[in-house]
């Protein structure tokens, strides 16, 4: 689908599992605009890379888009002028989201800055994202995730974790009660111990979130 160039930057550069974009540009409502939005994340892809090989700093004081997100923005105006679906312009536009964050301040504005509530897609951290406040988490921690149960009976875990209770508590029963597949009999709250060695990210100023690798869970238990 994408060409070998534009499937390694998002993958490698972008921590994007490419596949959670091909298989939403796969569903059957986006069959006409599937070969459009392959060629826009192309052309995005391009207005990144020229951005960043002009060694021009990204200005992250005053607010002011840099070129690729100009150009980012202006393309896709541009293109939903032409469509007239909402679930398609939907999806072009989370891509746009996408790719402007990363155009902006590069992995670390597109991991901290998704949106869950609807399709996004999805990432998977690999290494250490910096900045981070890892160095403040006890050595031994306590974390929570607040999910569907099919996490806990899958043993298919997201890597994003807290050292809240109270947290994991609103993303399990608050955060998404709106969303059309909410179903409260099938949220849980999720209880592990891990070791901050294996921590890939850290903020505990606002959710308490604590990235883990997910290859390092061991006695993942529904919080009792």
């Amino acid at each position: 689908m994408f060409s070998d160039s534009d499937r390694n930057f998002m993958a490698s550069n972008m921590k994007i599992v490419v596949e959670s974009i091909e298989h939403k540009l796969n569903e059957s409502f986006f069959a006409e605009f599937k070969p459009i939005a392959i060629s826009t994340i192309s052309t995005y892809i391009e207005a990144i890379k020229n951005f960043e090989a002009s060694g021009v700093k990204r200005d992250l004081d005053f607010g002011q888009d840099n070129e690729a997100e100009e150009f980012i923005r202006s393309h896709h105006c541009d293109l939903v002028d032409e469509i007239d679906n909402e679930d398609v312009i939907q999806v072009l536009d989370t891509l746009r989201y996408s790719f402007s964050c990363y155009a902006y301040n590069g992995l670390h504005q597109l991991y901290t800055r998704q949106e869950n509530e609807c399709w996004h897609p999805k990432i998977k951290l690999t290494e250490v994202l910096t900045p981070n406040d890892i160095e403040l988490l006890d050595q031994v921690l306590t974390l929570y995730r607040g999910c569907d149960i099919s996490e806990l009976e899958n043993n298919s875990f997201g890597q994003a974790w807290t050292t809240s209770l109270e947290a994991a508590k609103e993303f399990a029963y608050i955060h998404y009660r709106n969303q059309a597949w909410f179903n409260e009999n099938n949220r849980v709250v999720l209880e592990t111990t891990y070791s901050k060695d294996h921590v890939l990210f850290s903020d505990q100023s606002d959710e308490y979130e604590v990235v883990v690798d997910v290859g390092k869970l061991v006695d993942v238990r529904k919080h009792s």
